[in-house]
């Protein structure tokens, strides 16, 4: 996302400085994501990426961090206001009211999600983020911009807030549409929250099916991740820290998505296998539900919920179908997400500060 926001504001006219882990080489940013924005960026703090703390007290280090290097940041390059999208940013009270804020989900994962809080000392842990949050971080003072309408209303939930809704640009893919065989696929990170286990004990009672799983594995994860290879059936292939082409390989080969995160914020993968043809089989929650991304018949409850769900789409998949989804996903491209950018930061530009937008600078 954040290159789609280099390259959308650079297009404003603005002065652009990136503060992240890693810089946008072309080579890279070019084979991943089809876009140059080497050329876009008037400057450059390097900041400390997720593999690069260590694997305990996270979301500490996270908050910490980033706050060091958003001060950073504003005093190199002297910027009149700020756009943040990595979650966990601790926003400085002077810069606050000058900042746009992409929100994920109001309460990082570490903190908030249903695994985590079923013990006690996660919930020791979390004590001193709930201080901090309602107390150290200026986020509230700043514009927020959301993935979904369902992140909307936790925002209002959590923050008493409102935000704008702008949906994340998702891969679109033009490939030929012809599948044989009925392979489920599912793309993500290999990490607690996304229920991977839902997956493999859907996988043990669909033998006859082949499940191809797509995601990367971060250090911290790594023990997880040896956990699921040890109790996937046979019928489950791994494919881990996949290259994007072995992705795509896999989504020409698949009818399914299978997505088991239960209350997932937007969801990219599920718009990304729309555009390869591929049906989403979710949860009955998060954005596919109440954004309406997924059709009800192809949401579950339960393990029993999703196979039925499954065969479903197995049963109903042709490429005339496939062909609707791939349509349907269009309108979260990136040149939608790009436009729509640039329509809200115009306006805010307008009413917060009162200024032209080619006499700014942004990052």
């Amino acid at each position: 996302m954040g290159l789609h926001i280099i390259k959308a504001l650079d297009e404003m006219g603005l002065q652009v400085f990136l503060c992240a882990s890693v810089y946008p080489e072309r080579e890279q940013t070019v084979a991943k994501v089809g876009i140059d924005v080497s050329g876009s960026i008037d400057g450059f703090v390097k900041a400390i990426g997720r593999n690069e703390i260590l694997p305990f007290l996270g979301v500490y280090q996270r908050l910490t961090y980033s706050y060091f290097f958003f001060k950073k940041l504003i005093k190199e390059h002297k910027v009149d206001f700020v756009v943040v999208t990595g979650g966990s940013t601790l926003v400085p009270k002077a810069m606050a009211e000058r900042t746009i804020v992409y929100v994920h989900y109001p309460v990082d994962l570490e903190v908030e999600h249903r695994r985590y809080l079923n013990s006690w000392k996660k919930k020791i842990y979390i004590m001193p983020w709930k201080f901090i949050s309602k107390n150290v971080d200026y986020i509230k003072k700043a514009t927020i911009i959301t993935n979904s309408n369902y992140t909307r209303n936790a925002i209002r939930a959590a923050w008493g807030m409102d935000s704008t809704v702008i949906y994340p640009p998702c891969p679109q893919y033009t490939f030929p549409i012809d599948r044989k065989e009925d392979v489920i696929c599912s793309i993500g990170r290999f990490t607690p929250e996304k229920e991977y286990e839902t997956i493999l004990k859907i996988a043990e009672r669909m033998p006859d099916k082949q499940f191809e799983l797509v995601g990367g594995v971060t250090p911290d994860k790594r023990s997880y991740f040896e956990r699921l290879v040890k109790i996937a059936p046979k019928n489950v292939a791994f494919h881990v820290d996949a290259s994007v082409q072995e992705k795509i390989d896999v989504l020409r080969r698949s009818k399914v998505l299978l997505h088991s995160f239960i209350g997932e914020h937007f969801g990219i993968a599920i718009v990304e296998a729309m555009s390869a043809g591929v049906i989403p089989v979710t949860h009955n929650s998060g954005a596919a539900k109440d954004d309406n991304l997924v059709e009800e018949r192809f949401r579950y409850e339960d393990i029993d919920g999703a196979i039925a769900s499954i065969t479903t789409a197995l049963q109903s998949w042709n490429v005339d179908r496939a062909e609707m989804l791939r349509a349907y996903a269009k309108r979260f491209s990136a040149d939608s997400f790009e436009a729509n950018l640039q329509t809200f930061i115009s306006g805010w530009l307008e009413r917060v500060l009162q200024k032209r937008p080619d006499d700014i600078t942004i990052s």
